[in-house]
């Protein structure tokens, strides 16, 4: 199998021509001038063996050797050098390519629906997925995820720190091809150097901007964060890997934090981004958070969600039920208040409304629903 895919890819039009030992060359030059390999080991000072083994092809012809033969042939040092460099380079690429096509066979397979997505979202070459692509394919997933082997992909950037998620269909291929999605963004943005102590004074600012039109704060979400030193990211969907949001540490002074914003209510969308916000704030630089909507939770996700209702709804300990019985417009007037109270969008007074009375007031869904109808479609990628 490895061979045919190493032939598929010459047959593709790789510059892949048989590698040619110049101690090939040397053994001609030899013939031409009538010297034998003994009476050269004698002329440049090396041995017969190292001559020999030079000519058979089992060592190089290093540059300290290049300039003694370029004293008994009429060529130049260069000229062995050259030989030598361009030998070295076409086993090199014959060799990659060997391990482009053992990843091919061994790993690529795993990768075969992350792959489609990320040409989905234009990340990605799109080629058909058959034998005759798949080295290409491969390469063009190691270069997305700036590996030189798949099999770091699966070893290294998979070992998330996130809730357990119960959903048998998760694909840790894509989820580590969304965060990779969002770390590609954060290394090509410029932001200031992160500073904690800004970044908690300006977040009663930053929950204010969710009174505007969410085309209008998504934007100056962007600015106020990259003053602090966090590059936001609207990133968008794919396919299983149910990401609502992440955070981590590009470098000491640079943070990625990742928002899921595919047809996403603006309740769920500022609880998220306050979540992770949370976890920049009191957890440590070395893990990386993935959070998803659903799942088992951990302290530091605890955490987390305590830190978003502490800043989005201060004046929210626990709404009596009872609060929530009416008519419509009664039902209206009680989450425009609270908003006002918090000083937040009634949207995210409807989220977190409907998180915590889902299981005890019936339609709640529908009652909340016109603050949460309007949905988020936004990607800065």
């Amino acid at each position: 199998m490895v061979r045919k895919q190493i032939q598929n890819t010459a047959d593709k039009g790789w510059d892949f021509p048989e590698p040619i030992h110049p101690g090939e060359h040397l053994e001609d030059f030899l013939l031409d001038t009538g010297l034998s390999q003994a009476e050269l080991a004698e002329r440049v000072g090396l041995t017969k063996k190292a001559v020999n083994e030079i000519i058979k092809g089992k060592n190089p012809i290093t540059d300290n050797t290049a300039f003694r033969l370029s004293k008994i042939f009429a060529v130049s040092p260069e000229f062995w050098m050259n030989l030598q460099n361009d030998y070295d380079a076409k086993v090199a690429r014959q060799e990659e390519v060997a391990r482009l096509a053992h990843e091919a066979e061994r790993h690529l397979p795993n990768f075969r629906e992350t792959y489609k997505e990320l040409v989905r979202l234009g990340a990605v070459k799109k080629l058909t997925w058959n034998k005759n692509n798949l080295i290409e394919i491969t390469r063009s997933l190691q270069s997305f995820f700036l590996v030189g082997s798949l099999v770091y992909v699966e070893e290294k950037t998979m070992n998330f720190a996130f809730r357990k998620y119960d959903r048998s269909n998760l694909n840790p291929y894509t989820l580590a091809a969304w965060v990779q999605l969002g770390k590609r963004k954060a290394t090509k943005t410029k932001v200031e150097p992160f500073d904690k102590a800004q970044l908690r004074a300006r977040l009663t600012e930053i929950k204010k901007l969710s009174q505007k039109p969410w085309q209008e704060y998504v934007v100056k979400l962007e600015a106020v964060l990259a003053e602090c030193g966090v590059v936001l990211v609207y990133a968008p969907k794919m396919k299983n890997s149910f990401a609502q949001g992440a955070t981590h540490w590009i470098d000491s002074d640079t943070v990625l934090l990742m928002l899921n914003t595919y047809n996403q209510d603006e309740g769920k969308f500022w609880f998220n981004l306050f979540h992770e916000l949370g976890h920049i704030l009191l957890h440590g630089k070395k893990n990386v958070y993935i959070d998803f909507e659903n799942g088992e939770r951990s302290q530091e996700e605890e955490q987390a969600d305590a830190f978003a209702n502490k800043w989005l709804t201060p004046h929210i300990e626990k709404l009596d039920v009872n609060e929530l019985v009416g008519d419509e417009k009664e039902i209206a007037s009680t989450v425009n208040t609270l908003a006002k109270k918090n000083d937040v969008s009634p949207a995210i007074i409807a989220g977190r409304l409907t998180h915590e009375h889902r299981d005890d007031i019936d339609g709640i869904y529908s009652l909340m629903n016109p603050f949460l109808k309007e949905r988020i479609q936004y990607t800065n990628l």
